[in-house]
């Protein structure tokens, strides 16, 4: 059970009660609208990537097994503010558990989806035409992507430091939670944890463009969009969750009221979204490619590189066109794993 130690204002405003009540009901409102999202999101990703490594879709149903948790909790406390406490103005004051859906839940999700910016994000894409069988494989990661260590030390230890910011803030809020509760260890957490998520963001996405926009002098061709594409949705991505860490930190310690809440309550359904974005956007990645290849199946440069998966330097992914003789092809896309694909390719050489 928490405990509330800072006692709430004795005479509350009118306009007090606005602003402390107004930004909590939009946050919740938003809160379920972004769930909704997320759960088209998790059909459109299940639906089209059933193959996927199980480390993959475990990590995707455990971000949004955490984000259910989440809303459910901010839901709780909308009713102890808004129904079951109807009335009671000092009670609005009380953040109930507030220190485990905003903290706590933000930090663990925003650590996942940072960590997944350095794995499993690889693209393993199988397109269908009527003529040919295009296979065309395009995986990449940061760490191996860059070849940086710095970097990789960077967002690990500031993934490290705003998850553990958060649990800080989390702890300080169930000893008092209170909305008027601004103590010097709380600040300081606070700080800790959205400007670190602010910050690491800003990293993933700044160093992720670089090494894409380097990389996208060597594309040729089709990939060249493709890597395009992959440098905007980066910085959108990252731009997003960024910007609202920064303004849920600027709105708590400039404003004392509720106004932070409304971001602070999104921040971890900002982050899942993302998550299921970087994957679900491999169907548009996908067709974008297959549309390309299907124009020019007369002119395909073959690349062939054991190291075309590190990406050190961009290659564009292994394509092989075949014509599978009388065999009927399905223009239905499938997605399938390498080794079904490799099993398939020694088939057809026999």
């Amino acid at each position: 059970m928490v405990h509330v130690v800072t006692p709430a204002p004795l005479n509350p405003s009118r306009d007090d009660i606005i602003w402390l009540t107004g930004p909590r009901f939009i946050g919740i409102l938003f809160n379920w609208s972004l769930l909704g999202i997320l759960t088209t999101q998790l059909y459109i990703y299940y639906l089209n990537f059933p193959k996927d490594r199980r480390i993959i879709k475990a990590l995707v149903c455990i971000v949004y097994l955490l984000d259910w948790a989440q809303t459910c909790s901010a839901t709780y406390d909308t009713f102890q503010w808004f129904v079951w406490g109807w009335g009671d103005v000092p009670g609005l004051y009380d953040l109930y558990s507030s220190f485990l859906n905003i903290p706590i839940f933000s930090s663990v999700i925003a650590a996942i989806v940072q960590a997944n910016y350095f794995s499993c994000t690889s693209i393993d894409l199988t397109l269908m035409s009527n003529s040919s069988n295009l296979q065309v494989f395009f995986g990449w990661r940061i760490w191996k992507f860059s070849q940086s260590t710095v970097i990789f030390g960077l967002v690990t230890i500031l993934a490290l430091l705003q998850l553990g910011g958060g649990f800080a803030v989390g702890i300080l809020l169930w000893r008092d939670a209170s909305e008027v509760s601004r103590s010097s260890a709380l600040v300081r957490a606070v700080g800790v944890r959205l400007a670190g998520s602010g910050f690491v963001d800003t990293v993933i996405a700044v160093s992720m463009t670089y090494f894409l926009i380097r990389s996208k002098t060597q594309a040729i061709g089709h990939m060249n969009n493709v890597v395009t594409r992959l440098i905007r949705l980066t910085i959108e991505t990252g731009t997003v969750t960024a910007i609202a860490a920064i303004i849920d930190l600027v709105f708590f310690l400039k404003e004392h009221n509720g106004l932070h809440q409304v971001s602070g309550v999104i921040l971890c359904k900002l982050y899942s979204n993302t998550l299921l974005v970087l994957f679900n956007n491999r169907i548009v990645v996908a067709g974008h490619a297959g549309s390309n290849f299907a124009s020019t199946t007369d002119n395909v440069h073959l690349v062939s590189s054991s190291n075309s998966r590190g990406l050190e330097s961009f290659t564009p992914a292994p394509v092989e066109l075949r014509t599978m003789g009388s065999a009927t092809l399905t223009s239905k896309g499938e997605w399938r794993t390498e080794n079904e694909i490799a099993r398939e390719s020694e088939n057809y050489e026999r």
